[in-house]
């Protein structure tokens, strides 16, 4: 009986690790807040149950690649917490935190990676656009794109990284530019190729 007893309770036991392992204690809700000149943003970030926050993105190959970021605040029902930074982002004592920091935008466009699943939210400026499809990129898919206050407002109800391309009106314009430059070089070619075929006839 105390034997059956005892695998019984290694069973659970085993079950509990392995539910641990698979259901991870981790809950993000993060902002990010496009600058005016598209040349940077700010993050805000509610993190639940976490004892870390990385600065990651994929690289060539997918794997994680550390990006720099700059005015890192770490902060735990208002008060100011204390951090240790590390290569891939900062570590801190288990907690409930908000973590809030800068990072820089590359032409139009910025990636992250999470740790988990989480909400992720980009509010862009008036003056940039995520309408037109050659001109922008939106990973991952299914985002719930609306505007508010003359802003567009990106989110994602789950994702595990953002890659994000935007525009502005004077990337619009070269394009239909570019388009109609295209069009007209396509009729030149065209108009020998109908002559000839009136002359056949």
């Amino acid at each position: 009986m105390r034997r059956n007893y005892r695998v019984f309770v290694g069973c659970i036991t085993s079950l509990i690790i392995l539910v641990s392992l698979f259901v991870p204690a981790y809950a993000q809700n993060i902002t990010y807040f496009v600058s005016e000149d598209g040349s940077g943003y700010h993050a805000i970030a509610d993190v639940t149950d976490v004892d870390r926050f990385d600065f990651v993105q994929s690289g060539m190959l997918g794997e994680r690649v550390p990006f720099p970021v700059t005015n890192i605040s770490l902060t735990q029902n208002g008060i100011n917490s204390s951090y240790t930074e590390e290569r891939e982002g900062i570590r801190f004592s288990k907690g409930n935190y908000t973590v809030e920091y800068d990072g820089k935008v590359s032409g139009n466009s910025f990636q992250v990676q999470y740790s988990d699943f989480g909400r992720a939210t980009v509010i862009l400026p008036e003056k940039y656009r995520v309408n037109n499809p050659l001109l922008t990129s939106i990973q991952p898919g299914g985002a719930n794109i609306s505007e508010s206050e003359n802003k567009t407002v990106i989110e994602w109800d789950k994702a595990r990284y953002i890659d994000i391309r935007f525009y502005d009106a004077n990337q619009e314009s070269l394009l239909s530019i570019f388009g109609q430059f295209w069009f007209i070089i396509a009729i030149l070619l065209l108009i020998p190729f109908l002559f000839n075929q009136k002359r056949q006839i």
